[in-house]
């Protein structure tokens, strides 16, 4: 329900920094810990189902009026009461069209409403995280993946955890990444935060 999106925090670093440091965190996970993700999608469930629950409704009322209109209507039926009975299924048509925009439209607005918030009280967080351990980059994994960015996790410290201290909440974090040790100078290159150094990351 909820879209996937690529959180870099980009800080500039002393120069006489001798050790550079980056972090990735799971943003998935962050959310999934969060109550107030889902006390929202509960929220949008609801009203989801509202919207569906009125097209369905509108659907079959549009059915009924078509299946009527066929027992009903025929060649010796006037064609000015043959043409009012069509415009008026016509007509039901664009309403039900109209209501499906409508209500995707209002669902989307509610969406955003809920969610964008919480999205925000996760980027302050990452921030905060970000300036507080001097990082260079902390990137969502996931996200980076699906955008092509593939991280070398060895070289890259989780600060999941921190993430969730942050917002005072907590959740299951994987084990294989947590406590990678920070990277040394040299291994991330570019504005995109793509790691480098090991077989399976990929220069940006």
């Amino acid at each position: 329900m909820i879209k996937k999106i690529l959180m870099l925090v980009l800080l500039a670093a002393p120069l006489g920094l001798a050790a550079q440091k980056y972090a990735h965190f799971d943003y998935t996970a962050v959310m999934q810990a969060m109550p107030e993700v889902k006390t929202a999608q509960t929220e949008l469930e609801a009203i989801g189902k509202q919207y569906s629950d009125e097209l369905q409704n509108m659907q079959k009322e549009l059915e009924a009026k078509y299946q009527k209109f066929q027992n009903e209507v025929n060649d010796q039926t006037p064609e000015n009461i043959r043409n009012r009975r069509m415009q008026e299924i016509n007509d039901m048509q664009q309403r039900l069209e109209q209501a499906n925009q409508d209500n995707q439209r209002a669902f989307n607005e509610a969406q955003q409403k809920k969610m964008q918030p919480i999205i925000q009280k996760v980027l302050d967080a990452v921030n905060a995280v970000a300036r507080e351990g001097n990082y260079i980059y902390i990137i969502d994994t996931t996200a980076s993946q699906a955008a092509g960015v593939f991280i070398n996790q060895n070289l890259s410290e989780n600060v999941t955890k921190k993430v969730m201290d942050k917002l005072g909440v907590s959740g299951p974090i994987d084990s294989t990444t947590s406590g990678a040790a920070p990277a040394t100078a040299g291994t991330a290159a570019g504005t995109t935060g793509a790691s480098t150094g090991t077989t399976g990351a990929s220069a940006q």
